[in-house]
């Protein structure tokens, strides 16, 4: 974990505690709030001395109910302690709690060619036994990979791809 995630990881675990059952509505606003910041417009609303945090705070979130209120006094906070950088960091690590809570994984796949309904499902469902857990898969096409798959789970990696084989068989060879 770098450094950018452990900042922001006390900031997400609050925010799951103050929002109660309406996760996946600060889960929303939040990730609208992550993509704000990086427009130019809301970058010089942030550079404005005249808005206080709590205005700023309400600017960012566009949404009701306990679960965005909860975002606007996360940002109030940001701001007040110079870290609203922080937020799409405090979002993915959010979501990541989210999906603890409910259950739920987030695999990303890498494969060499577009995969077909039934082979996602049927490696959604091999991951899912592994892990034990519902998964949800984010599929990419990486041409570089030759053939196969690679899933990442959190930190872990698991390597199907040809490259990856023949990486293993390389160093099987290399200590004879």
């Amino acid at each position: 974990m770098g450094a950018r995630e452990a900042v922001a990881r006390p900031y997400a675990r609050a925010l799951v505690a103050a929002v109660g059952r309406d996760l996946a509505g600060a889960e929303a606003c939040l990730q609208g709030a992550a993509g704000a910041i990086t427009d130019p417009a809301v970058a010089a609303l942030i550079a404005n001395p005249a808005l206080g945090a709590q205005a700023l705070g309400g600017a960012f979130v566009s949404g009701h109910g306990e679960g965005c209120h909860a975002v606007s006094r996360l940002i109030g906070v940001l701001i007040d302690n110079g870290r609203l950088d922080y937020l799409p960091e405090i979002a993915k690590t959010f979501a990541e709690l989210k999906d603890e809570h409910e259950g739920r994984v987030r695999a990303d796949v890498k494969s060499a060619r577009p995969l077909d309904t039934q082979q996602i499902e049927a490696l959604r469902a091999a991951l899912s036994r592994r892990f034990g857990k519902s998964i949800v898969l984010r599929v990419v096409v990486d041409p570089d990979l030759l053939a196969g798959v690679i899933v990442q789970i959190g930190d872990m990696i698991l390597d199907g791809s040809v490259r990856g084989r023949l990486r293993a068989l390389g160093r099987a060879i290399g200590s004879f």
